[in-house]
């Protein structure tokens, strides 16, 4: 009797007691977000968000395209709700852990009718390396995941156990996650699709492709008015289209094998190889688990995971792998869960599944901890040096901003004008009245520069763009004032230094109050194909001796300046290489020698 009654209690017992698993889940996800909160705005995407939030503008990149208008609009009242923009776009990020959490148990327990798997699988997803670095940041990510595990724990109940309402839901999860991301169109429309005509039943189609375009068409018509009509909008995406086919998915490959590619959007979301390598033997062991199950409930899951990587694969920007894999993980997620669930069986021990569980939560935290701790604890740096700006900079200062920092220059350091660099020296190199304060991606060799950083750590390199670690403000004091008139390219930096590459003839203007002289610089990388490049500077038509700049380091020389109140210097390189036939990258440019540092003294 005991034994026959077993199920009668499990079935009518309180939800507290079927679902105590998730219901601890979700205590440790809110701790752990909490731990792993940011205390300020950090990558610039975050930045476009919180400009749309504040006046949504696509078509001045407020935010980047594809424009992602519901994720706008939640942001808006959340924001009208806390009053404080970052405070309203962490805390959706915060609800949507908790959300996608339980959705994610939930579908996996319908998957494999296993209560310990299923949470243990969503833990590992949101405990991944990737998933804590990327998780509460507030960008768009874990709204669009948690409205996606919705979707995917509706087309559990598909094609047999679904009902109207099932359908409904459904439609609306699915349309809420590419609202928030378009991007999840190309994984999730099909396999939306797919399911609802696999159920056979027109009333379960139809009323879950009435609720699916009913919401579309609501926030598909403010990004359309947003992007001030039909036809401009098309134009937008036209645009946008052309533009990830030549950069995200060529020119930011560069020379990047297959492999390496590769590596950053399945191996990098899990950390260093020490980690990565044991979750993907256990993923295939659960994957065949799974086959031989015949888990026909985890297919929409699995196709939805697999057209992602492979799009991902294809077309996404490797620099953001980790990021943009993240949906495809709540698939691997389950795998490895299932494939501790075969080694506890195989070892006879009810306990390996939960080791394991927790050892990779344990390790990732530890991996992750240089980013998730630090950020939680301390100010970004373009934060933090935005601060500096704010308290001590002169009101009319002029801030000349790298292009990857045009989003922080907007927002975070909206008080001052901000021009990016080439255009403010065009602007103001002859302007001593006019303050200029240089915020670079990367560091400055400058003995006035100032600094702002995070610990160095090989997470940081693995897990986000490897941007915005060094923040540099470098003061560009009237005689170190220069325009670049041809072959002068776009300023470039390590974590230590900065240079501009030149052509193999290149031309630079002084400003009318020059000095009497001029220290100028030159370098070499170590990758160029000569030992060493010979430089001759020719000061209003006068040439001077040539400088020889060898390969791993530097030359300086100084020059007197004429009388005069137009001073060009053009700059002739012996040799020069072309990066796309030498370094196998797609880099257009002929590039000579750097340009490290021009100063002129009285």
């Amino acid at each position: 009797m005991p034994s026959a009654a077993r199920p009668e209690v499990t079935r009518h017992s309180a939800p507290g007691t079927r679902h105590w698993r998730e219901i601890v889940g979700v205590l440790i996800i809110a701790v752990s977000r909490w731990a792993s909160a940011p205390k300020t705005f950090w990558e610039s995407d975050e930045l476009l968000f919180a400009a749309a939030v504040k006046k949504f503008e696509p078509l001045a990149s407020h935010p980047h395209p594809p424009g992602y208008p519901l994720y706008v609009g939640i942001g808006k009242l959340a924001a009208a709700i806390t009053g404080d923009i970052f405070v309203a776009l962490v805390a959706v990020s915060f609800i949507a852990c908790v959300v996608g959490f339980v959705a994610l148990a939930l579908t996996f327990r319908r998957i494999v009718d296993d209560p310990d798997v299923a949470v243990g699988g969503a833990l590992i997803f949101y405990f991944s390396a990737a998933m804590l670095v990327h998780g509460m940041l507030p960008m768009s990510d874990s709204p669009a995941i948690a409205c996606a595990a919705l979707a995917l724990y509706a087309m559990t109940f598909f094609p047999d156990e679904a009902t109207e309402r099932t359908a409904i839901g459904l439609g609306l999860a699915t349309s809420a996650a590419i609202g928030i991301r378009p991007q999840l169109v190309v994984p999730l429309l099909p396999v939306f699709l797919f399911v609802l005509i696999r159920s056979g039943n027109m009333r379960r189609i139809a009323v879950g492709l009435i609720s699916f375009a009913v919401l579309s068409a609501a926030w598909f018509a403010q990004l359309v008015e947003a992007t001030k009509g039909l036809e401009k909008f098309w134009l937008w995406m036209t645009h946008q289209a052309a533009y990830v086919a030549e950069h995200d998915a060529a020119a930011s490959r560069g020379a990047h094998t297959a492999g390496e590619v590769a590596s950053r959007f399945i191996f990098h979301p899990w950390g260093p190889k020490s980690i990565a390598l044991p979750i993907m033997f256990l993923a295939l062991l659960g994957g065949i688990a799974l086959f031989r199950r015949r888990a026909t409930r985890a297919l929409p899951l699995l196709a939805f995971c697999a057209i992602h990587i492979i799009f991902a694969l294809d077309v996404m920007d490797p620099a953001d792998g980790p990021r943009y894999a993240l949906p495809a993980l709540m698939g691997v997620a389950l795998m490895v869960a299932c494939g501790l669930d075969v080694v506890g069986k195989i070892a006879r021990i009810r306990l390996v599944p939960i080791i394991g569980i927790v050892t990779i939560t344990i390790v990732s935290w530890v991996y992750a901890a240089p980013i998730i701790v630090t950020r939680h604890r301390m100010p970004s740096p373009d934060a933090a040096a935005a601060a500096w700006a704010n308290a001590h900079a002169a009101p009319n200062t002029v801030v000349l901003y790298d292009l990857s920092l045009r989003p922080q220059a907007e927002v975070l350091f909206e008080r001052f004008r901000s021009v990016f660099i080439d255009k403010g020296l065009a602007a103001y190199y002859d302007r001593p009245d006019i303050p200029l304060l240089a915020v670079g991606d990367g560091g400055s060799a400058d003995f006035d520069a100032k600094f702002f950083a995070w610990p160095e750590s090989d997470a940081y390199g693995k897990l986000t763009r490897n941007h915005y670690r060094v923040i540099t403000l470098d003061p560009i004091t009237p005689n170190k004032r220069f325009l670049p008139v041809r072959g002068v390219y776009q300023t470039e930096r390590t974590v230590t230094e900065e240079w501009r590459w030149l052509a193999p003839e290149a031309e630079i203007r002084l400003p009318t109050n020059h000095g009497r002289s001029m220290t100028v610089t030159f370098g070499l990388s170590h990758d160029v194909p000569y030992e060493g490049n010979d430089v001759q500077v020719a000061i209003n038509g006068i040439a001077a001796r040539p400088i020889h700049v060898p390969r791993h380091g530097t030359a300086t020389a100084i020059f007197m300046l004429p009388d005069a109140p137009v001073i060009d210097i053009v700059i002739r390189s012996a040799q020069s290489f072309a990066p796309a036939a030498f370094l196998h990258n797609q880099d257009p440019r002929i590039l000579a020698v750097q340009l490290i540092r021009v100063v002129q003294s009285q």
